[in-house]
């Protein structure tokens, strides 16, 4: 009992709000959270936001900091190669702060959990690969992510963690739809949306078109 106590309190610590998961199929939108969750993060500049599954299977946002070292564990080189954009300058030295990559983002998702998520319960789905270099390329308003590993025996769960963590990787609000090819072949092309009120039942809904330039307005 004790255990358990810890463990949801660990686990409440590092995910400030937990959503629903739903399969994917073509042009399926995949829940993962609520508009709050991406609310309180950080600047993208100063995290990697991963998408991890919880002891019940539930796909869930965790936010790692850049700043205190945790991101990466000393693992990833973070040169000039591993970035992309611009963002504001770094409060501490002035120099322009980047988003992480979203190919260094796949990396430490592949790695799994920290030591810390771990304790909370935390874990990548059993089909994940464990390694895998990731080419991103973006046509149409669409994110295709071309892994080096076959993909036929991932399953929806992990297929989920994938698409969510590219599609807040390159975008801020996650609104581009991710299209995930590895050398068995591409798959569907699949959405992370992040509205409290779907469910995944009914038919699929439309891909988002709000321009990557217009913040979505605040929920109620």
């Amino acid at each position: 009992m004790r255990r358990t106590a810890r463990r949801l309190a660990a686990l409440a610590a590092l995910i400030p709000l937990a959503g629903c998961g739903m399969g994917i199929q073509p042009t399926d939108v995949i829940e993962a959270g609520g508009p709050a969750t991406i609310d309180v993060l950080p600047a993208r500049e100063a995290r990697l936001l991963l998408f991890f599954l919880t002891p019940d299977g539930t796909l869930v946002p965790v936010p790692r900091f850049l700043d205190d070292g945790s991101a990466w564990g000393g693992q990833y080189d973070l040169g000039p190669e591993a970035v992309r954009g611009t963002s504001g300058p770094d409060s501490a030295t002035g120099a322009e702060r980047v988003p992480p990559a979203a190919a260094k983002t796949v990396a430490a998702l592949l790695d799994g959990p920290n030591a810390r998520e771990r304790e909370a319960g935390l874990h990548n789905a059993p089909t994940l690969p464990e390694r895998a270099d990731v080419e991103i390329t973006i046509s149409g308003g669409v994110i295709d992510a071309a892994v080096d590993v076959p993909l036929a025996g991932v399953d929806d769960l992990g297929l989920r963690q994938l698409v969510c963590t590219v599609a807040y990787a390159e975008d801020e609000w996650g609104r581009p739809p991710v299209r995930l090819s590895g050398t068995d072949g591409p798959r569907p092309q699949a959405s992370c949306d992040t509205s409290p009120g779907g469910t995944g039942d009914g038919p699929a809904r439309p891909t988002p078109t709000v321009s990557p330039a217009v913040r979505p307005a605040p929920t109620p």
